[in-house]
C-alpha cells in the first residue's frame, strides 16, 4: 500500500468513534436546534458524515479501481433532499457508520500501485487522485466534528 496513505486511512478509521464522543457529550436538546440561523443542526452535519462513503466515495473508490480515468461530478449535502439529513435516526446511522467506514477503509487497501496513480476527471480538481481524494474525505469530517464541536459546547460561532 502507498505510504502515504496510510496514517490517512488511520485517521479515517477514527471519525467514526470521534462522532459518537462528541454525540454522547451534547445535550441532546441541542441535537435538532438550528443554532447558526440558515445552518445545519448538529444532527443534519452527524448524519451527513455518517453517510457519505456510502453515497458518494464508496462510488468513487470502485470507479477508480475499475476504471482507467474515471468522471466524477462534485458531491454535495444539497444534493439531498431538504429533510433528509434531519430525517435519518441519529444514533442508528452513527452505529452504522462504523461499517460504512470500515468498507470504505478496506476499498482502499484492495488498490495496488497502479491504482494510486490513477487520474480523474473532475470538475472542481486541477487533478484529482484516489489520495487526494481520501485526503479530501478527512478533512471533509474534521470540519463537520469541528462544526459539531463548537455548535455543542462552544458560542456556535463558526459559520
Amino acid at each position: 500500500m502507498n505510504q502515504q496513505i496510510e496514517p490517512i486511512l488511520n485517521a479515517l478509521s477514527e471519525t467514526p468513534r470521534l462522532l459518537q464522543e462528541l454525540i454522547s457529550e451534547i445535550n441532546p436538546a441541542l441535537y435538532k436546534k438550528q443554532i447558526i440561523h440558515g445552518k445545519w443542526s448538529i444532527h443534519e452535519h452527524a448524519t451527513h458524515i455518517g453517510v457519505g462513503d456510502k453515497y458518494g466515495f464508496q462510488k468513487r473508490l470502485k470507479d477508480f479501481k475499475e476504471q482507467e480515468k474515471p468522471v466524477f461530478e462534485p458531491l454535495s449535502g444539497d444534493s439531498f433532499d431538504k429533510n433528509f439529513f434531519i430525517e435519518l435516526e441519529l444514533h442508528k446511522t452513527i452505529e452504522d457508520f462504523f461499517e460504512i467506514r470500515h468498507k470504505t477503509i478496506e476499498l482502499a487497501k484492495a488498490f495496488d500501485a497502479n491504482d494510486w496513480n490513477k487520474l480523474a476527471i473532475h470538475p472542481e480538481y486541477k487533478t484529482y487522485t484516489p489520495y487526494i481524494m481520501l485526503r479530501h474525505l478527512l478533512m471533509h469530517d474534521h470540519n463537520h466534528l469541528y462544526k459539531i464541536e463548537d455548535m455543542g459546547f462552544g458560542i456556535g460561532h463558526v459559520k
